[in-house]
């Protein structure tokens, strides 16, 4: 018996296993990038462009990064007396750990990183985020996005000070990766 009127039926989408055994991806966030909320892309996969874009200061990257993608939070809620809840909503979270330091300014002790995070901090609804991979891919760019950082100092004085945070965006759908080679580019 079908569940929908034939008229209500989508097409299916496309396979993506030929049914011979399971292959695998490797992971790994490596960077993220802050992009002015009036640029637009004209090609998200064009390093060339990404190159222009951060030139013109309109993408600015962090550092190496330690950081990690868990399943989203999902929200459900009971919309149809008949049938069981639904998904309404998502949140999605990227987790991470910078432990890059400002030798620039205080050969080791210095502040720019405090003014590269504030400055995201204080004004999240003006950039867009991205992220990339260690295996060449991009995610986003994701146009609204919450942000949460500060400085860790470990127990210790052989212990390191670094910055650690949570990016939130919402999100039913799965960003889907783009390839692109951004290396020593972002």
């Amino acid at each position: 018996m079908a569940i929908c009127d034939s008229a209500c039926a989508p097409a299916l989408p496309a396979s993506y296993s030929a049914g011979c055994g399971i292959i695998t991806r490797s992971s790994g966030i490596s960077k993220f990038a802050f992009i002015k909320c009036d640029y637009s892309f004209t090609d998200f996969s064009d390093a060339a462009e990404w190159t222009t874009a951060i030139t013109a200061g309109d993408i600015i990257g962090t550092g190496l990064l330690l950081a990690e993608k868990p399943k989203g939070d999902f929200e459900t809620r009971r919309i149809n007396s008949c049938a069981p809840e639904a998904v309404v909503g998502a949140t999605k979270i990227i987790n991470f750990s910078d432990y890059n330091t400002d030798t620039v300014t205080g050969g080791g002790a210095g502040t720019l990183q405090y003014d590269f995070w504030n400055g995201i901090l204080e004004q999240p609804s003006n950039f867009i985020f991205a992220w990339y991979t260690c295996n060449q891919f991009a995610y986003g760019p994701i146009d609204s996005f919450q942000i949460e950082v500060d400085e860790v100092e470990e127990n210790s004085e052989n212990g390191k000070v670094f910055f650690e945070g949570t990016i939130k965006f919402d999100s039913v759908s799965i960003p889907a990766p783009t390839q692109v080679n951004l290396d020593g580019i972002l």
